[in-house]
């Protein structure tokens, strides 16, 4: 294959199609805006990335994606316009251009009311039924398969590469289809876990697995006010926890589309509609409903202006009472601690104040001293979780600290912590004060890095950031779904989004998506986390040194992980990077690293 159609830039000719512009790629093509004669085509070529998973099969695939497309002829469904081999010797396909947007682009860019919704998802209902009566199934429906045409507002389906048909040779080595993760229905991962041991095993695709990802694709529209941003969401398809309903989510979801939505989703194939065509006819009785509350906006079009919602509202658009309720609780608590900080850190400055005050009186106070070993500055002291958007704060770490000379304030102690600050020792007049001995244990965890030392097991009393709980679940699901040893360590890019061998720019509590990279070599790792292994967490940035020897760091803190063709699982996993800069509630840092499995923080 030629490497170089990754990249063929605008003037460039594949079989005397001048390329116009790149449109897209995927694991088995990439597509670009193709002009001859004036005509205007999608040209699909061919062409392996390491992603796809069988480069052997490339051409296999899309001469089968060719055969399944000339099966169809539907208004609502791409078209075939030719085929050929570019001068690489790579297979191509010409295609229809549809000139149009995403569904999640339309919902953002139209703001379509829930009636809009369901005529589009009507029409894309008759068009997999056109396509199952042929024996034919895509595989990889999602937001980003369907366009929107911007001429009529017609729903196009696109994307064939993963269609299969009756009799249809397979290509596949594993267990499951190809297909997008998010959209399998939760059944293909029982499927894994109930045969991971049978090698020659392979999932039967059906029509409910359709079902199920139109559902997915329904309930992130109507729940989700900002669909094309790449961010952790909520796992719609695990086999332990299911969905929130879309009306919980979303006051404006009528209930009977909700319920809908819901048994779309169900983890019982049973309960989803026997073929697409009977969704189709339940989708036209819904929007031939003549309440006023199916011509509504899905989402205010407020919410959907980039940076127009808090965290809390960008996860739960809409939310109602029950749920605002509930969401209350979970912040009172970080509230309850803001107040009581406030009320510290007004008590520690009055009584540096009074101290202040009374030492202007004693000979070599500080009103008189002119060699002392430290500048002066107010002392830190714990205090309680910060909002979400806002990163941690760290206080110095306690054996490895140093008293300097001047008025002794003890650090008001965190309530409920079990760290136990000793009364200040009154020092003579004229003595210089006594340092902390140190034991070479804490001299040994002071020159580790944070994560390395919680994971080497180092006292908390060393270095002592704000706690966080690991997820319920973790420890159990690390130790036997996925056999990680505390202190095991990963070679990670900490962000998908961004460079892997640069450094990057990281806002301090903002959502990161780590990966397992394709230069990971090390077998055990790639035993327990292989190549594309996904880790959901949260990044900080760590102010004070902390017992460590680097300086400011990065820290993120991964919460959720994702193995390639398995279920979503909580884990305490940190990475820690030193921080290069830091502006505007943003950290630069490397963006590869190593992540420490813990079972605390710290």
């Amino acid at each position: 294959m030629n490497a170089t159609l990754l990249h063929a830039p605008p003037g460039s000719r594949i079989d005397g199609w001048q390329v116009t512009k790149a449109l897209g790629d995927g694991g088995f093509a990439f597509v670009f805006l193709g002009e001859k004669n004036g005509r205007h085509r999608a040209i699909k070529v061919a062409q392996h990335r390491e992603s796809s998973g069988d480069p052997k099969q490339t051409h296999a695939r899309t001469l089968r994606e060719l055969t399944a497309l000339l099966m169809l002829d539907h208004p609502n469904i791409v078209r075939p316009q030719g085929y050929g081999l570019a001068e690489s010797g790579n297979l191509y396909l010409a295609l229809d251009y549809v000139d149009g947007w995403t569904l999640a682009e339309w919902a953002e860019r139209k703001h379509p009311t829930v009636r809009e919704v369901l005529g589009v998802f009507e029409k894309l209902a008759g068009a997999l039924s056109y396509m199952h009566g042929r024996g034919i199934l895509h595989r990889d429906l999602k937001l980003s398969n369907v366009l929107i045409r911007k001429s009529d507002g017609e729903p196009v389906i696109i994307d064939f590469s993963c269609a299969s048909y009756t009799l249809a040779e397979d290509l596949t080595g594993g267990g499951l289809p190809p297909g997008t993760d998010r959209y399998r229905a939760p059944e293909q991962f029982q499927f894994l876990r109930e045969h991971k041991d049978e090698h020659r095993a392979r999932y039967a695709f059906q029509v409910a697995d359709e079902i199920f990802a139109v559902g997915v694709m329904l309930h992130e529209l109507l729940t989700d006010p900002r669909p094309t941003e790449f961010r952790p969401r909520f796992d719609l398809n695990s086999l332990s926890l299911p969905p929130p309903s879309p009306r919980l989510a979303n006051a404006r979801v009528p209930a009977a589309l909700s319920d809908l939505v819901e048994n779309l989703l169900a983890r019982d194939p049973r309960r989803r509609p026997v073929d697409t065509e009977a969704l189709r006819r339940e989708l036209a009785d819904l929007r031939a409903e003549r309440s006023a509350e199916y011509d509504v906006p899905a989402h205010p079009p407020a919410e959907q202006r980039h940076g127009g919602l808090t965290p809390a509202a960008q996860a739960m658009p809409s939310t109602p009472q029950s749920l605002k309720r509930h969401v209350a609780m979970m912040e009172r608590p970080r509230r309850r601690g803001m107040w009581l900080a406030g009320i510290v850190c007004i008590f520690v400055l009055v009584m540096a104040a009074v101290l202040w005050r009374s030492s202007r009186s004693v000979p070599g106070g500080p009103a008189e001293s002119r060699d002392v070993a430290a500048p002066r500055s107010p002392p830190s002291i714990p205090h309680s979780a910060p909002p979400k958007t806002a990163p941690p704060a760290m206080t110095p770490a306690g054996p490895s600290s140093v008293t300097v000379p001047g008025p002794a304030i003890a650090a008001a102690p965190k309530e409920g912590s079990a760290v136990k600050t000793p009364a200040p020792e009154a020092s003579h007049p004229g003595r210089a004060p006594r340092l902390p001995k140190t034991s070479d244990a804490a001299v040994k965890c002071a020159s580790l890095s944070l994560v390395a030392a919680l994971a080497a097991g180092c006292p908390g009393a060393q270095i002592r950031p704000e706690a966080f709980t690991c997820p319920a679940g973790a420890e159990e699901a690390m130790r036997e779904q996925l056999h990680w040893e505390v202190a095991e360590q990963f070679s990670l890019q900490l962000d998908d989004r961004q460079a892997e061998f640069e450094f990057a720019w990281f806002t301090a509590g903002a959502e990161v998506v780590g990966v397992v990279p394709k230069g990971v070599n090390d077998d055990r790792q790639l035993a327990v986390a292989p190549r594309g292994t996904h880790f959901y967490g949260k990044a900080y940035y760590l102010s004070d040194k902390m017992g460590r020897v680097d300086g400011p760091a990065l820290v993120i803190r991964y919460d959720r992980v994702k193995l390639p063709g398995q279920e979503e699982y909580p884990i305490c996993v940190v990475a820690e990077g030193t921080a290069e800069a830091f502006k505007d509630g943003r950290v630069k840092a490397s963006n590869r690293g190593a992540g420490f499995v813990v079972d605390r923080w710290p």
